[in-house]
């Protein structure tokens, strides 16, 4: 039990064959079965664990407080088995080792070595003289889909060059549906029953407790419980005071209106409205929508243990009893009423994005037991709150929030947000005043991207002076260099992160000549920003923002060419297995959505092969680069498959339909209104890249992310967002004009009618 007591308190983030199978399969329906989660010992290393060292250890010690005698009281036996604990697979990654030398060869300035260069008779002179420079270039199109580009290139018989950005826009959709499917399938209703559970217990105690002030918390978290209920579209539990059910309604009228920040009526502390915008794929049905701002009421409406979540400010003992009283209530249901349906909920969206920032019930659990010796009445609340004020002192602060440049104090949070290593950077760096609105980059130049931090200096702080910023900068390089994979594999969402690192790495000599070059090294930074917009994109509700005030001629000889970055393929082929193996271990993967991730498993693998093969400089066989011909009909089947259609035309919703998503990432209050960082994926690009073959050199066609990045008056929805793009779009990221021309050229033809490539 001890190490279970240790867990939260120190605990600090830093966890050629598949098309065959393809033809064969009979995909059903994804719903899941069973949420009741297996538990296995956690993998994360002590490292992981650890507490940051403030810059100047400047933290505020403890008042040093008189004690009242000690009042014997009888405690009963409180449950503190509810031990939120996710990694249960037990996997530990293992990097490749390989030594690249891939063909050697040239490019003619006038592109007239290209064998195949006929069939690209629409490229501009822009175009050229970027695959003459860099060996590839990009342009932007109309096309909604990644895979249009690649069954465009079937249809046409142009050679295909597979793109980190297409397999990553596949694990997107799938880890997308997968969250949203445990979401409507489990989580609403155990949300449901949980909240309903809760309030019945505090009703009663509310009828029975004789402490007046003790009673007056109870009434308090009896509506706190009820806001939950009415966002879930329920009534409020009779036996509520009609005067906590009157504010209960308020808030929920705030929260509906997603209203500017603002003091709570019920809980007095502040409350962002602005954070209760469905967004992300919580837009797509009402059902989503309202479990979108139930779970939102409970991550971000908190019960700090000190006024104004300072300590040198004081107790806010009332705020401290709504805690204990919340958790009280929770432990003294029966296991299958509460705190089992708690930990189902947090663990597996823990698994899916991260731990709490904020203390959560369970480390109150243990809390309580040292302090009062087990589960105390509710009367007796009052009596050992010095001894619980002992055990808060040793809990953890929130590293993420308005006031993190300050010391803060600990903070109950029902079922908080989640610390994300990202928003950690942009708090850091923000909260140094000298860059109030960071970008994408700042978060790869922390993670060690040594290109990242070139394009800092060279484009974004050019001419500036911010050395506050730069010390922060380099503490925070420090930092993350010396996490292990352990620490780099806690979770879902930090093993994604993981991925995207081995994209912004410098390639040298024995990599294609396309790699070894600045150009490729911003494309894949955008290639990686891309899909971090993604991830934040369908994590929003969860992760807690950094804030500071087929047919005709014969095909061609080449027909396939894959990026041939194995690492990046082994890694994310490692999050595929490690995202299947945790969801099946708690019940909650039913064996069509296994099956789907055991052929995108599949397809990795195949890509992996293929750019293995390539740095060893070995040609791929026919049957491979037929393999990759087809490769479009194959993301489009896998991606429909997982969204549960027969095609992509058929998807339900017409906003899943469009690639183009958004994320507001980070806030900035100015006094006199916000302004909102936006990290968006526009729509497919098209990449041309020349490579080797046979002693040739040929120029193939792959699909890529078009990443935006601009700030908004209000937060966006993914259809704000696509009504913008249509419209006008935004500007791009200034780093990609090294290997983009922005100027739309030839569509790439998007069928009216379901396309198929004879896969």
């Amino acid at each position: 039990m001890q190490k279970f007591k240790q867990f939260f308190k120190k605990m600090r983030r830093p966890g050629s064959g598949f098309l065959a199978v393809l033809l064969s399969l009979s995909f059903v329906s994804s719903c899941m079965s069973g949420c009741s989660a297996k538990k296995a010992e956690s993998t994360v290393s002590a490292e992981t664990n650890k507490k940051i060292k403030k810059d100047e250890d400047s933290g505020t010690k403890g008042v040093v407080r008189k004690k009242k005698p000690k009042k014997e009281i009888a405690a009963g036996v409180i449950n503190v088995d509810f031990k939120p604990d996710f990694n249960s697979s037990g996997k530990v990654y293992t990097p490749l080792n390989i030594e690249a030398k891939s063909q050697e060869y040239t490019i003619n300035p006038d592109l007239s070595n290209i064998a195949n260069l006929n069939q690209f008779g629409n490229l501009s002179q822009k175009q050229k003289e970027l695959i003459a420079k860099n060996g590839f270039a990009v342009a932007p199109t109309n096309s909604e889909q990644l895979f249009y580009i690649y069954e465009d290139n079937t249809y046409k018989k142009i050679p295909g060059f597979v793109t980190s950005d297409s397999v990553l826009q596949l694990y997107h959709i799938l880890f997308d549906y997968s969250l949203r499917n445990v979401e409507t399938e489990y989580f609403y209703n155990d949300l449901a029953a949980l909240n309903n559970n809760i309030t019945g217990e505090l009703i009663r105690a509310y009828s029975e407790v004789q402490n007046e002030k003790v009673k007056e918390n109870i009434g308090v978290m009896i509506g706190y419980f009820s806001v939950c209920n009415l966002c879930l579209g329920q009534e409020i539990p009779q036996g509520c005071p009609e005067n906590i059910a009157e504010i209960a309604r308020e808030e929920l009228s705030r929260i509906e209106a997603a209203s500017a920040p603002q003091a709570s009526l019920l809980l007095k502390s502040g409350i962002d409205y602005s954070l209760f915008k469905p967004r992300g794929h919580y837009t797509r049905s009402e059902q989503l929508q309202k479990f979108f701002r139930a779970m939102s009421w409970y991550g971000i409406a908190s019960m700090p243990f000190y006024k104004d979540n300072k300590k040198e400010k004081g107790r806010d003992e009332d705020s401290a009893q709504r805690a204990i009283i919340a958790t009280m209530a929770l432990c003294k249901l029966d296991n299958t009423q509460g705190v089992d349906l708690w930990e189902n909920i947090y663990s597996t969206t823990s698994f899916f994005v991260g731990e709490s920032d904020d203390i959560n019930p369970y480390e109150v659990s243990l809390a309580v037991k040292e302090a009062y010796g087990g589960m105390p009445s509710y009367d007796e609340i009052p009596e050992r709150m010095d001894e619980f004020y002992d055990e808060v002192d040793k809990m953890r602060s929130s590293e993420i929030g308005m006031d993190s440049g300050e010391e803060s104090a600990p903070k109950m949070c029902f079922m908080g947000q989640r610390y994300l290593p990202d928003s950690f950077i942009f708090q850091k760096l923000s909260d140094t005043g000298e860059r109030l609105i960071p970008s994408g980059v700042d978060i790869f130049a922390a993670f060690g991207s040594e290109r990242a931090d070139e394009l800092l200096d060279e484009i974004y702080l050019k001419g500036k002076s911010v050395p506050k910023y730069k010390k922060v900068l380099e503490g925070l390089k420090k930092r993350f260099k010396s996490y292990d994979i352990a620490q780099e594999t806690h979770n879902a969402y930090t093993t994604w992160l993981y991925t995207l690192k081995s994209l912004t790495v410098p390639f040298s000599k024995g990599y294609p000549l396309f790699m070894q070059n600045k150009a490729w090294e911003d494309k894949s930074l955008a290639t990686a920003l891309g899909s971090w917009a993604e991830m934040r994109h369908d994590t929003i509700l969860y992760g807690k923002q950094s804030s500071v005030e087929c047919g005709g001629d014969e095909p061609p000889e080449v027909i396939g060419y894959v990026e041939p970055n194995p690492e990046f393929f082994n890694r994310l082929l490692w999050l595929t297995s490690y995202t299947k193996d945790n969801l099946e271990s708690r019940g909650i993967l039913s064996e069509a959505m296994k099956y789907k991730y055991e052929n995108v498993e599949e397809m990795l693998t195949f890509m992996k092969n293929c750019a293995v093969k390539e740095l060893n400089g070995e040609d791929l066989s026919y049957e491979e680069t037929q393999t990759i011909l087809t490769y479009g009909g194959s993301l489009e089947y896998i991606s429909s498959s997982i969204a549960e259609a027969d095609n992509w035309h058929l998807v339900e919703n017409d906003t899943d339909k469009n690639m183009a998503v958004i994320a507001d990432v980070h806030s900035v209050s100015y006094g006199s209104g916000y302004e909102y960082l936006e990290a968006a994926v526009g729509h497919a690009a098209e990449m041309y890249v020349a490579v080797p073959y046979k002693g040739k050199v040929y120029l193939t066609r792959g699909a890529v992310f078009d990443y935006f990045e601009f700030t908004s008056q209000e937060r966006m929805t993914d259809e704000q967002w696509q009504a913008k793009l249509k419209a006008s779009a935004p500007q791009r990221p200034p780093f990609v004009d090294s290997f983009m021309e922005q100027i739309i050229g030839g569509e790439v033809p998007t069928p009216a009618s379901p396309f198929s490539s004879g896969c």
